[in-house]
């Protein structure tokens, strides 16, 4: 794309894009230097001395962590910015991808960000506004270091310190929105017609509105949110600066709305990480930092209020009690002979087999591998089980995860790639339908019930009547077919098919006939044919390969209207009850896709052409639009009788046509490819392959990876289904419960970083650094106690010994104070040695003394010939170890705040990994937060009733 610039730069390629213009990598001729030049194409009303003013200001910058700015010129209409070429990505590039950085990394990229702010404001006479603060202005290079980056022209501050500026949508301060919070801490002023709430920037609202290509019905103006131009000054910047910081320490962008943005859960940062976050993003710019500096001394200031930095395990585990469950003995590691080395080696590829069969989904598969790998009954040449067959038949059984939710089931494999897959309403039938075949499947079992002959088209479609019935397009016709009574009835030949939601009404099409059939549901009755007058809806010349599935064709909830999109991309809605009342929405027009559904009488539909989207709702009985949204980018809809749900790119939401309210449903980092809205959840799949499910407070309950892309999906009953249409097989998952682990539950509320159980397993201790609180296992509170002069806390214990359970707290000075885990009162205090503040710890087992250094990896020695025995988990803080029989547990945090314990063998191999592990007796009892205030127990398996149970799965 090589074009010259004044003479001097030649642009190389296209490197970014956005609002404000092109950024393109180029080349200054004469030097050889790589320069970025940032392409402008907005109008600037600065007159020209002051803009060269300001440009002059800008080239003299200079500092580590900002670009140089070398030139501004304009050629041709386009204003020019030339700067530094920095090396390396911008954060939202990793931030797509998933990807999660330790809070020391991000704490060091916050002082390194408000430096270069700091700069900047300080820039005579007035400072230098940056206004555009997110992940992606922000460069990470090659050395680790970030570069704030895209300074745009006219941000040289006024006299008066603020800038006249528009706004940056997702990162950006109250008052880029017209919103003035400003001793308003309770309440909300905006200035304009819309409240603050309603100007989401993720809101369908900020579609352009529709007001060309009119359609029949009359429709209302329907008035777009404004930007408005507003004042900005440095605490602006300060917010952006904020929520930049949040999405990078957190992994998901704040909310638009100040108002709205959730706390930073404590598992996710540390509390006065937490705390400068939320005095940066407060709504009323009083209430914030008042300077980059101030925020800058905060962060630098931050070891001496952030409790994970002081935080220093020193706990050594206690004796082991004698453990009914009995576990490998010996080395494990000696073999004798070759064919027992040949039979390991089995056993560790068996091993990974099983891994890689659950990550995929197949637990039976997993089960399998496992159990070939640790066979039941041993010769000669057999070799002691392998840690790693243990790790994979715990994993694949899935023993030690006793949180809630869905969890993979098994995986069907079929004769070709499914073309569309349906759960019956209650979840236990799913129906896959392949070319030319329909099977319908016991979900629970996987079993085949039925295996039906079907219209040998990519276009074939099926739809569940109720638990029993379904209709689908056989071969030779729609058929309706009844799990328990085989077929019911047939109509004429059929392809695409729609149900009202009353379940009265099924109507038909083949292909690309010129008519539509309408039966009654029980019956098979005719009821009618609707004439299309000669058009037909939009086929595909080769319909035995996909289903593009660009049509629309979808009754109403009682079977009274049929909304029809046609090839030449005409929308009508046929009124069945009196075709006198037909609507013609498009007679023609240029849009090649459709889909929606209705909602009571109100149509919710899309329509897609080549240059934009259409998203609108049309009350089919009022003749009246009650909204049109018009974008560049496409939207999708899900619409039944239980409302209206609308996707654009990584944003689902439920609007309510009559108030346009929007309701948050699910948001992802990536683009959301599919969803489906269940009674509980929603199941969401992007275009990474990742499935999640919300729940109905769109907060995010888990995720699942998947090997494809999830083009289908369902939700019923105990059950989700997934699947691709470049692959044979389809993924089950079953929702799980662990009620019967229960134990206690607490205040999910109550902020806290670790729980505890006491001895006599009667109280439940929630802690941070400055408080705790004492409960009964059904919650009710016994204590809270605020600990005195908590900036001076060092560290924090729980201890169970003879005397009871106690909370031990110690200070910098070496005190410690202890407090009942029965009353939270006050038992005692004693002085230690005073901390030397190096973080470094030792566990100790009967064998093994175990190091874990602040930065290395964690080790286990042997104690009596002192030999490396073998390095732990390097990625993640070791916490605590404890001794269980032959065995030891250790407990880890991770970057992100979860934990996890580990199950090793004495030769400090992993038997099994423990999600949400929290607490562990000596008896062997473990002790799980759900993180969802739910607290469960079991205790560690043996080898042996693995086998057991696996046997009794498989």
């Amino acid at each position: 794309m090589s074009k010259i610039v004044a003479g001097v730069y030649e642009l190389l390629q296209e490197i970014g894009s956005g609002g404000g213009g092109i950024v393109y990598l180029g080349r200054h001729l004469r030097l050889n230097k790589l320069v970025v030049l940032k392409a402008d194409k907005r109008t600037l009303a600065t007159r020209p001395e002051s803009l060269r003013r300001e440009v002059d200001t800008l080239k003299n910058l200079s500092h580590t962590y900002i670009p140089q700015v070398y030139d501004f010129l304009a050629e041709d209409g386009v204003v020019y910015t030339v700067m530094d070429y920095i090396e390396g990505e911008s954060l939202d590039k990793p931030l797509r991808r998933g990807e999660r950085f330790s809070q020391a990394t991000v704490v060091e990229w916050a002082c390194q960000l408000l430096e270069a702010l700091v700069y900047l404001h300080s820039i005579p006479p007035h400072g230098i506004l940056h206004s555009d603060i997110k992940p992606a202005n922000i460069m990470l290079t090659p050395q680790g270091n970030i570069c704030l980056i895209d300074f745009n022209i006219a941000l040289a501050l006024g006299e008066d310190g603020a800038v006249n500026v528009g706004f940056s949508q997702g990162y950006a301060s109250p008052e880029h929105y017209g919103v003035d919070y400003t001793g308003t801490s309770n309440s909300q002023r905006t200035g304009g017609s819309r409240s603050a709430s309603r100007q989401s920037v993720r809101s369908i609202q900020d579609a352009e509105t529709v007001l060309d290509n009119p359609p029949v019905i009359p429709k209302p103006s329907v008035s777009r949110t404004g930007r408005k131009i507003v004042k900005l000054d440095v605490r602006s910047d300060i917010y952006s600066a904020g929520a930049t910081l949040y999405h990078l320490f957190t992994g998901h962008r704040p909310a638009v709305d100040a108002k709205s943005v959730e706390p930073i859960p404590a598992e996710e940062v540390s509390p006065a990480i937490a705390d400068i976050l939320s005095k940066a993003m407060h709504p009323d710019p009083e209430c914030r930092y008042q300077s980059a500096a101030e925020m800058l001394s905060a962060f630098e200031h931050l070891h001496s209020n952030d409790r994970r930095t002081r935080r220093h395990k020193r706990r050594i585990a206690v004796a082991a009690a004698a453990l009914s469950v009995l576990f490998l003995a010996g080395a494990g590691l000696t073999f004798v002979g070759l064919k027992q080395m040949e039979r390991l080696q089995n056993a560790y590829v068996l091993a990974e087999y099983s891994a890689n069969a659950l990550n995929s989904g197949d637990v039976e598969g997993a089960i399998a591998y496992a159990l070939a790998a640790l066979p039941e009954e041993r010769g000669i040449f057999d070799p002691t089980y392998t840690a790693q067959a243990q790790y994979a038949l715990a994993d694949a059984l899935g023993v030690y995860d006793l949180t809630d939710g869905y969890a993979a089931h098994s995986v069907e494999t079929f004769d070709s790639e499914p073309l569309q897959i349906a759960l019956s309403p209650d979840g236990t039938h799913l129906a896959v339908m392949t070319l030319g075949t329909l099977y319908l499947l016991e979900t629970e079992s996987g079993t085949v019930a039925a295996q039906l002959a079907a219209e040998p088209s990519a276009l074939s479609e099926m739809v569940f009547q109720d638990n029993d019935t379904l209709f689908y397009a056989a071969e030779g016709g729609l058929c309706a077919y009844s799990l328990t009574q085989g077929e019911l009835w047939r109509g004429a030949l059929a392809t695409s098919m729609t149900l009202s939601a009353d379940g009265t009404t099924v109507a038909a099409v083949y292909k690309d006939d010129t008519c539509a059939y309408i039966y009654a549901a029980d019956s098979g009755k005719l009821l009618q044919t609707v004439d299309f007058e000669g058009r037909s809806q939009d086929v595909v010349v080769n319909d035995i390969f996909a289903n593009p599935e660009d049509n629309l064709f979808v009754l109403s909830g009682e079977g009274e209207w049929l909304a029809v999109s046609f090839s030449d991309g005409g929308l009508w809605v046929y009124n069945l009850w009196d075709h006198e009342e037909d609507i013609e929405i498009y007679d023609v027009s240029d849009y090649t896709h459709f889909e929606g559904g209705f909602c009571g009488t109100q149509l919710a539909f899309v329509s897609t052409g080549i240059n934009d989207s259409i998203f609108a709702v049309v009350d089919v009985e009022a003749l009246e639009y009650l909204g049109m949204f018009r974008d560049s980018y496409p939207f999708h809809t899900y619409t039944d009788e239980g409302g209206v749900y609308v996707l654009q790119q990584n944003l689902i939401v439920k609007l309510n046509p009559e108030t346009a309210e929007q309701t948050e449903v699910a948001y992802t980092e990536n683009e959301i490819t599919a969803f489906v809205v269940g009674d509980t959840y929603t199941l969401v799949a992007d275009e990474a392959g990742t499935c999640y499910f919300f729940d109905r407070a769109a907060g995010l309950m888990e995720t699942h990876q998947s090997s494809g892309d999830c083009g289908f999906m369902d939700l019923a009953g105990d059950f989700a289904v997934t699947a691709s249409v470049n692959s044979p097989t389809v993924g089950i998952l079953k929702l799980e419960s662990h009620a019967e682990c229960q134990i206690a539950s607490y205040d999910i509320s109550y902020d806290h970083d670790e729980v505890r159980l006491s001895a006599d397993r009667q109280t439940v201790v929630l802690f941070s650094y400055d408080a705790f609180r004492v409960c009964t296992l059904m919650g009710d509170v016994i204590a809270d106690v605020s600990i005195p002069d908590a900036e001076q806390v060092y560290d924090q214990q729980f201890v169970r010994d003879e005397g009871g359970s106690f909370l031990e707290v110690t200070y910098n000075n070496g005190t410690v104070l202890r407090y009942s885990a029965a009353t939270g009162e006050l038992a005692g205090s004693y002085a230690v040695e005073v901390p030397d503040g190096s973080l470094y710890e030792e566990f100790y087992t009967d064998k093994l003394k175990i190091t874990s250094p602040l930065h290395g990896t964690p080790a286990a020695y042997d104690i009596e010939s002192g030999r490396l025995v073998r390095e732990l988990e390097s990625d993640d803080y070791l916490t605590y170890v404890t001794q269980v029989g032959d065995c030891v547990v250790t407990e880890y945090i991770t970057a992100q705040g979860e934990r996890y314990g580990l199950l090793l063998d004495e030769n400090c191999e992993t038997l099994a990994k423990m999600p949400n592990l929290c607490d562990v007796f000596a008896d062997g009892t473990l002790i799980f937060d759900d993180t969802r205030g739910n607290l469960r127990q079991i205790r560690i398996y043996s080898i042996q009733e693995l086998l057991t149970l696996a046997n009794t799965k498989n």
